[in-house]
């Protein structure tokens, strides 16, 4: 359905243009063949899990102190090969999954191209499970999110870095509702629609609110188009030991491949980073 659609089904059927945008909330933007780009290194052991049904696929190499990490929406373990394997050679075990309807995970409980924050949450816990207590958290974009509706649950890592945060909640929602041109009778539809699929309100999903008491780097690009700069901004007053670093050109994605935020993000994990400024990083790969 088109902006068109949706400004037509406001005026004369809300209910059909809800279904419509809620199912589009919901739906995961790359193919199953698209998906699966995984790439870890062959010294990786890789493990299966059950995640409330789903049987979840991830990988585990190196050895020292936990780091989990967490991917975005649509992403997979494959999108931290160049984090990872800078954490793994500076002597830390890092524990990835995909999540399910995600990377070479198995379909979630909504089919093969749809999940939620909660979905991917619960399998980061699944691992968690398995593997024991993190030393620190690394999450991108909406895996941010993921990650912290967990860690709210859990002991909390000494360390959690977010890069591209998702800032999830009503804030997310509507600029959401913004791109397709959604009017307020079928964004009330499709939030209490939402709601009713994953059974809590959407004021849960917020990253913000309730902060969690761990230090924490936020990296994210002033030219971000998916997650804007100014969500992490807002993160970062209201985490009460967050730290924010800007880089200018490196978007959304190639954040994750940049050897020179790779290795702020390992500084910080080891706890060699700088605690107070807000330096921008070269966009190297821009």
């Amino acid at each position: 359905m088109t902006r068109l659609g949706f400004r037509i089904g406001e005026t004369i059927a809300p209910g059909i243009a809800s279904r419509v945008s809620t199912h589009l909330w919901f739906r995961l933007p790359a193919s199953e063949s698209r998906r699966r780009r995984s790439r870890v290194p062959a010294s990786a052991n890789r493990f299966e899990l059950d995640s409330e049904g789903t049987t979840v696929r991830g990988w585990d190499w190196g050895s020292g102190p936990l780091v989990y990490v967490q991917h975005g929406w649509g992403g997979c373990v494959g999108d931290f090969d160049t984090i990872a394997s800078c954490l793994v050679a500076n002597g830390y075990r890092v524990i990835a999954v995909d999540g399910p309807s995600h990377g070479h995970s198995g379909n979630g409980p909504y089919g093969p191209r749809a999940s939620s924050p909660l979905q991917l949450a619960n399998a980061l816990g699944a691992a968690i499970d398995k593997f024991g207590q993190p030393h620190a958290v690394v999450a991108h974009s909406l895996g941010c999110l993921a990650a912290v509706l967990e860690l709210r649950e859990r002991a909390i890592p000494k360390r959690m870095v977010m890069i591209s945060p998702f800032i999830g909640g009503p804030t997310f929602m509507k600029m959401f509702a913004g791109w397709l041109g959604v009017g307020p009778r079928t964004f009330a539809r499709m939030v209490a629609s939402a709601e009713a699929r994953i059974g809590r309100p959407m004021s849960d999903f917020s990253i913000p609110d309730p902060a969690l008491d761990v230090d924490t780097l936020i990296v994210h690009d002033r030219r971000d188009r998916s997650t804007p700069f100014q969500h992490g901004e807002a993160i970062a007053d209201a985490w009460p030991n967050a730290r924010l670093v800007a880089t200018e050109g490196l978007g959304h994605m190639r954040l994750l491949r940049s050897p020179t935020v790779a290795g702020e993000v390992v500084a910080f994990v080891t706890g060699r980073s700088a605690q107070q400024g807000e330096p921008v990083l070269g966009a190297e790969l821009a």
